[in-house]
This record gives C-alpha cells, sequence and structure tokens, in this order.
C-alpha cells in the first residue's frame, strides 16, 4: 500500500491519504524528511499508522505530533494497545491525543522541577484498580525509558484519563464521578449506624454497581421504566438498606442534577444490604 502525503508534520511524521481518501498519521525515522505534499510513501518505510475518524480529533492529535517530543509520543503510542489488553476493551479514539498531551506535560513539569500532586488519587485506586495498574506501570516504564521519576499520583491521573476513554464521558464528568464515589464510600466508612465490611466477598461488587450507578446519573442516561413488583417489596424487606440508598445517594442526585428510579434505589439497597448483612 502507498500513502500520499498531504502535509509534513515535521521529520517523523507526516499526514497522508491512503487509496480510499481517507487521512492517517504516518511515524517513522524520518518519515518526513526533505518531504512534499504529494508525494508518496510505501507502507514498508512507515513504523506507526495512526487513523483517527472523528476530525476534531485528528487536527488536535496533529497539532500535538508537531510540537511534542518522538519517543515520549512513541512511548504514548505503546501504552494504549497495552492498556486495551488489560482493561480487556477498545479505548476511545480521542486517547491518542489526551493520554500523549497529559504524559509529555508531566514529563516536562518534573524536569522543570514543579509539584504535583492529585486529590482523588485514594479514590481512583479503589474504583478503578485495572486502569490504577496500567497507570503504575506507565509511571516505571517512564523512570526506565527517560530516567524521569514521576510522582505515584501520576498512576491515578493516567488511570482517570483511562477511564474518560472507557465511558466516553467528558474528563470534568469523569472527575465528578470519582470524587462523588470517594464521598459516598467515606460516608458509610464513617457512620456509626451502618457497619461497612470491606472484607465482603461482595464489596468489589458493591463498587462495580457504585460506579456504574454514578456514571449513568452524570452522564444523564435514562434508565428504561420497569413496573416489576419486585422493586416495591425491597422497601418493605430492606427498610434499614433502602433508607441508607437514599441517604448515601443524596449529593449525588444534587450534584449530578438527576434523581435515583425506583429500580436503582432497590438495587443499591440489595447490594448494600451483601456488604452489610442483618445477623
Amino acid at each position: 500500500m502507498e500513502f500520499q502525503i498531504l502535509k509534513t508534520i515535521n521529520n517523523n511524521i507526516v499526514s497522508c491519504l491512503d487509496s480510499q481518501g481517507r487521512e492517517h498519521i504516518l511515524m517513522g525515522r524520518g518519515l518526513g524528511f526533505g518531504r512534499k505534499a504529494g508525494q508518496t510513501i510505501g507502507q514498508d518505510q512507515v513504523e506507526k499508522i495512526f487513523s483517527i475518524t472523528d476530525e476534531a480529533n485528528l487536527e488536535r492529535f496533529k497539532e500535538l505530533l508537531s510540537r511534542l517530543p518522538r519517543r515520549q509520543v512513541e512511548f504514548c503510542t505503546e501504552l494504549i494497545p497495552y492498556a486495551c489488553e488489560v482493561l480487556g476493551h477498545s479505548l476511545n479514539e480521542s486517547v491518542c491525543y489526551t493520554l500523549c498531551d497529559h504524559i509529555c506535560f508531566a514529563i516536562e513539569r518534573v524536569k522543570n522541577g514543579m509539584a504535583f500532586t492529585n486529590a482523588l488519587h485514594t479514590e481512583v485506586r479503589l474504583f478503578y484498580p485495572r486502569e490504577y495498574g496500567v497507570g503504575s506501570y506507565a509511571v516505571s516504564e517512564i523512570a526506565r525509558r527517560f530516567q524521569v521519576q514521576l510522582p505515584e499520583d501520576e498512576a491515578a491521573s493516567i488511570a482517570l484519563h483511562l477511564v474518560n476513554a472507557e465511558y466516553v464521558t467528558s474528563f470534568g464528568i469523569t472527575m465528578q464521578v470519582t470524587q462523588a464515589l470517594g464521598e459516598m464510600v467515606q460516608l458509610l466508612r464513617t457512620s456509626t449506624e451502618f457497619k461497612l465490611d470491606e472484607r465482603s466477598i461482595y464489596f468489589d461488587e458493591f463498587l462495580i454497581h457504585l460506579k456504574f450507578l454514578a456514571l449513568s446519573l452524570f452522564s444523564h442516561y435514562e434508565e428504561p421504566v420497569s413496573d416489576n413488583p419486585f422493586f416495591d417489596s425491597v422497601a418493605a424487606a430492606l427498610p434499614r438498606e433502602y433508607h441508607w440508598a437514599g441517604v448515601l445517594t443524596e449529593n449525588l442526585e444534587k450534584a449530578s442534577g438527576q434523581k435515583l428510579t425506583q429500580q436503582q434505589k432497590a438495587y443499591l439497597a440489595i447490594n448494600l444490604h451483601r456488604i452489610h448483612p442483618t445477623k
């Protein structure tokens, strides 16, 4: 396959069209050196190909590539498929530029002696353990490849970018959801009325349920209304847990501007019951 050059971004990166007229970003050592628009490049000369369908994302990525260090960009592009393998699914293509921008800027900050902390570090480790694991891997690889030791908090920051690309929400919503999750768990931990059993085999499942509940509210996802009489019986069968489902999500509803449905509240009560069994 041959590509026709649209624009040389730098000595190593060019914007090209394939035979179907689709634009791609090609990377390779010296690939853009002395090249001009209209010339062709064989696929055997290319080290990496980036195919981004959204025009706005594509333009942002090209702008970033024109000013970011090549080796750091290469690392970021290797990290994305690694993350997909660990997480078990693909990520939104916007992660190409958001992750590159974040990681390269984080490296530059540390080199310039600028300190940074992530206030949601604890919450991210708790609610997004796989994403945090990828972030930790990235921090260790950056130290190995570039001799730059990023703070541990960066693992959480990288994880949040992955979460954002997983659930296709704005970064602001991802931050709001993570903060809300931390507040809800802390409310249970400090309560004298509700004994939270974090050693329960159902605790991880509870966290997953809470995470998707918060995401659905902040994303304004409308859950299908169900008339299942089972949901009516939960309040009577589990009055304490049903009450706590309301207490726990009060601030979440205010922050998101959305109210829990009866179905959502009932399922949350059931999950609360499993981590706080009645003796």
